[in-house]
């Protein structure tokens, strides 16, 4: 396969070229022309093969799984996901991280894990895992923090945290204020104090880099100086003026903010934020039109965060550059992920038509979890192709 007539991100800088992939799935030339028959680009971006480093894949739930999850990342751009370890059972141990691992190897994507952090196995080491998973609120099972004292130790573990970074106290004290009758009412509940103490208490204790996930306020990000920092698009674009209006699509946790954090979120891009994730987190679709008692957080979002991504580069509020550092080149470095665009490396390439108009259709996402509260979004920029390992895929955002 030959794809001709590139615009390139070689080693930071654009290059006009050709790009020949061998049939074993390897980039076997980068060239200026490169003869025979092959896909004319006509000049999109071609950049190394995005990383989306925060999914719920539901492994072996009906609510996605490995097959459907792997479709959604590829038709969203992504070459690569790092999955999350909040399973039913969740991946607190050895045994069910590697049989985890080698249903992921199945996949068409390229799947990593997260191991799973309790009180009892911080000591544990699993050389497979990309990082290692802190919920500092109740998750499933045994996957949390329960006893803050003991993060001084976890903490000092020579291993790559990924925080999920809400108080339990602070949140526990909110119950006992607030009825939660009401959208707004969740977000009151896990208010931002309970992510701003949270990351208190991370680098009160912290004695490496750790990676914040899905931080929301602007609070936290005046706090975090030294720490890899993940936001979601859905922080970015969304407030909990919209809470009531939203219903299920509009919660998550962390939940949604005020507009003065979305413009915070929004101007660290260009410096303090690393990574756009999707924290893509796929539920049936009749429990999301539960009440807010009922009805779980988070939506599917691997379809969505490039566009979204995109739009903001369209909107002029990050350089296109940037976008590739927080959607592929970051990620790679913070993860040890090889997506170089490289003589001889995989081919794991997201190809980019930056000035395509799309209306954003959850009724043509590829994850099991048709709906998204960007539904019917008209923005700016899309993935129109992704290889992963050689093949290539045509997006829906193409057709």
């Amino acid at each position: 396969m030959i794809l001709k007539n590139c615009r390139a991100y070689i080693n930071n800088k654009f290059v006009d070229c050709c790009i020949e992939i061998d049939d074993d799935g390897r980039i076997k030339r980068i060239a200026k022309i490169i003869d025979g028959e092959g896909i004319d680009l006509k000049n999109k971006i071609v950049i190394p093969g995005c990383i989306d480093s925060h999914v719920h894949l539901r492994w072996n739930s009906k609510k996605e799984g490995f097959e459907s999850g792997s479709l959604a990342a590829i038709n969203g751009g992504f070459c690569f996901v790092i999955d999350m370890p909040n399973d039913n059972p969740p991946i607190t141990n050895k045994d069910r991280f590697y049989k985890k691992l080698r249903d992921a190897k199945k996949a068409k994507v390229n799947i990593f894990l997260n191991y799973g952090v309790t009180e009892s196995n911080y000591k544990d080491y699993v050389k497979e895992a990309k990082a290692y998973k802190l919920f500092m609120v109740k998750s499933v099972g045994d996957l949390y923090i329960n006893d803050y004292s003991k993060l001084k130790s976890i903490l000092e573990e020579d291993k790559l945290f990924c925080v999920h970074a809400e108080h339990k106290k602070i949140i526990e004290e909110n119950l006992k204020k607030y009825q939660l009758k009401s959208w707004v009412d969740h977000c009151k509940i896990r208010d931002k104090k309970a992510e701003v103490e949270a990351v208190k208490e991370i680098l009160k204790y912290k004695k490496n880099r750790v990676y914040f996930c899905h931080i929301s306020t602007k609070k936290s990000l005046e706090l975090i100086s030294n720490d890899y920092v993940e936001v979601t698009p859905h922080h970015l674009y969304l407030n909990k003026e919209r809470a009531e209006e939203l219903k299920g699509l509009g919660k998550f946790n962390p939940p949604l903010r005020d507009k003065e954090d979305n413009v915070a979120l929004i101007k660290a891009l260009n410096d303090k934020i690393d990574v756009i994730a999707s924290d893509h987190a796929p539920h049936l679709k009749e429990e999301k039109e539960r009440d807010v008692k009922d009805c779980p957080s988070g939506i599917p979002g691997l379809e969505t965060l490039i566009p979204l991504t995109l739009n903001l580069v369209n909107k002029n509020l990050i350089s296109l550059e940037r976008a590739i550092k927080l959607i592929s080149l970051n990620p790679a470095k913070i993860f040890n992920i090889n997506n170089k665009i490289e003589v001889n490396n995989e081919a794991n390439l997201t190809i980019l038509d930056v000035k395509k108009d799309i209306t954003i259709k959850a009724e043509d996402f590829k994850s099991k979890a048709k709906f998204s509260p960007f539904d019917g979004w008209k923005v700016k920029g899309a993935p129109i192709y992704t290889i992963v390992n050689g093949t290539l895929y045509e997006t829906t955002y193409n057709l």
